[in-house]
């Protein structure tokens, strides 16, 4: 297992972004440029990365195939296809993306988002791309989500089988699977059962910490982590054992944190639970 950071420090150079992820012990990272960079840039990356012995997670991509607008969907498959090739070239572990909102925010909660429809319009999607794209090293993956495809364990297992592609797989954010005050209090049980159904398929794991607010209206907010329940409640320990436990090298990237000086903090806390 690696932490890493799913984010860019402000830097000028491939160099010093990787040297600012080793001084801080990050051993695995998001990539921090897209396929529009020239090819010296990219491969400048990767060989500062591999010099400083730092893991390229992923490829992210972040938009919605799904999208209502047609050449809005068309442009966000076009560059799911260009991201993936860039993931294999690179040898990212994964590609990765939501599956991708039915309505005009890309990560929106839509009705429209739990149909049949666009579940099968998934399936086909992802079908289509690791046939044109014919990774070697690398695999397209989804985040869960706690209102799109796919949202629990089991329907990623579902997906997997649906999907029926070997460049397909998992990326696992263990708070996202935690979508209501049941999940909430059986944190354990949930990654358990995540990693019982999907752990073969694990190819990147988002690191993240969350509370449920006290009221009478349920309200699970993200917060930095060592400072939410997943530590106290265990879920932080059970994931790191799975995790390990699958024998690869898998990294763990923290996000969503405003600088360096909390991802240090969050990186902190994390290690305090291995």
């Amino acid at each position: 297992m690696r932490f890493g950071m799913n984010d860019v420090p402000p830097h000028r150079t491939p160099e010093e972004w990787a040297q600012i992820l080793a001084d801080r012990g990050f051993r695995a990272a998001s990539f921090p440029v897209d396929y529009r960079a020239p090819v010296s840039l990219i491969d400048a990356y990767v060989r500062a990365a591999k010099e400083r012995d730092i893991m390229i997670a992923e490829v992210g991509i972040w938009n919605s195939p799904n999208h209502p607008d047609p050449d809005r969907a068309a442009q966000a498959r076009r560059v799911c296809e260009e991201q993936f090739r860039l993931a294999d070239y690179i040898r990212a572990e994964c590609c990765v993306n939501v599956s991708g909102a039915a309505g005009p925010v890309w990560y929106g909660c839509y009705a429209k988002n739990y149909s049949e429809d666009v579940y099968k319009r998934n399936v086909e999607f992802i079908q289509e791309l690791c046939d044109r794209v014919r990774p070697v090293y690398t695999c397209y993956t989804l985040e869960n989500m706690q209102w799109m495809v796919p949202d629990s364990p089991e329907q990623y297992r579902k997906l997997l089988k649906d999907v029926d592609r070997e460049h397909f797989a998992v990326h696992m954010d263990a708070v996202n699977l935690i979508r209501d005050p049941y999940t909430y209090t059986h944190k354990r049980e949930l990654i358990n059962r995540a990693f019982d159904l999907l752990g073969p398929w694990i190819r990147s794991c988002h690191l993240k910490d969350c509370i449920l607010e006290d009221g009478v209206s349920v309200m699970i907010r993200e917060v930095l982590p060592g400072e939410g329940s997943m530590g106290p409640d265990g879920a932080w320990q059970t994931l790191f054992e799975r995790t390990e436990a699958l024998g690869r090298d898998v990294p763990v990237l923290l996000e969503h944190l405003n600088g360096l000086e909390e991802y240090e903090r969050a990186l902190a806390a994390c290690r305090r639970e291995t």
